[in-house]
């Protein structure tokens, strides 16, 4: 089961909880990348920083009158939203054996290193789940996707979709002081593409979330994008990124939406599919998420 059975939250406040959050998000970022200048920061930093946003998050939520208990999906879906990226990315190894083998350019036959160091990977993989992916994704979609539709109506599709893609911008603004500050790049076309691919990222991962509102789930996807578990070597041409990552995100949405629409037993009219709050299109589908 990967979508959680608790009703979407009841904000109390209105937009200046969540304006003042992300706007203190960006500042201690930028910050501690002027204390600590690089692509990557120091271990306790980067534990500090993931601690940091989920203490943020949830005295935004306390602010906010909600408890993040009951916001946070139950341990019972945690095997399934394991299942589905195991799924995932045995498909996307096959895929990538196959075109190796096809002689492909940017994929190679030769074993990887995480096939090399399987226990290196398993541990960098662990560290991004707790200090990075989780943190990230608890304050993005769990609190400020949420909030953000609920400020645009809340079970309408109109609003889902307003609070998903607005999150999604704000997702890839958020990497900017790494950007500039951290990695010292400038404004340019790569700077383009670079928000461009974080966008599509952050709507690939807001429709996971929109159809289940699983923290588990999303975070496990972003865990495994930053440290993709590759067999075989694999070295995209940077001309190719957004068009692989465009392939790679629209995979992980088919695959919940299958995964959804075949292990949930019991249908209900899922938000959009609404154009107004209470009511539904003609054309729903025959699932729907809790």
């Amino acid at each position: 089961m990967l979508r959680t059975d608790a009703d979407p939250p009841a904000f109390e406040s209105g937009s200046l909880v969540p304006v003042a959050t992300y706007l203190l998000v960006i500042s201690v970022l930028s910050g501690l990348l002027f204390v600590a200048p690089g692509a990557s920061p120091p271990p306790l930093l980067g534990m500090a920083w993931g601690v940091f946003l989920v203490a943020l998050v949830i005295g935004a939520l306390g602010v906010e009158g909600v408890s993040a208990r009951t916001i946070l999906p139950s341990a019972r879906t945690l095997l399934a939203a394991v299942g589905s990226v195991v799924v995932f990315w045995t498909l996307y190894n096959l895929v990538a054996a196959v075109l190796a083998t096809a002689g492909v350019h940017g994929f190679e036959t030769t074993l990887s290193r995480v096939a090399a160091n399987p226990m290196l990977y398993l541990a960098a993989l662990l560290s991004s789940l707790v200090f990075t992916a989780i943190p990230e994704e608890f304050l993005f979609r769990t609190y400020l996707q949420q909030k953000l539709t609920a400020l645009a109506g809340g079970g309408t599709r109109r609003a889902v979709g307003s609070g998903l893609v607005v999150v999604a911008v704000l997702f890839a603004l958020f990497h900017l002081p790494r950007w500039f500050i951290g990695m010292e790049h400038g404004i340019g076309a790569a700077l383009g593409s670079r928000l461009l691919t974080l966008t599509l990222m952050g709507v690939a991962y807001g429709v996971v979330y929109a159809l289940t509102r699983n923290l588990w789930l999303v975070a496990l996807f972003h865990a495994t994008m930053n440290q993709p578990p590759l067999l075989i070597t694999v070295d995209v041409p940077s001309e190719m990124h957004f068009a692989v990552g465009l392939v790679e995100y629209v995979a992980i949405v088919a695959i919940v939406y299958l995964t959804t629409r075949v292990t949930e037993s019991e249908p209900s009219v899922p938000v959009w599919t609404r154009t107004e709050t209470g009511s539904a299109t003609s054309d729903q589908p025959r699932t729907a998420r809790s």
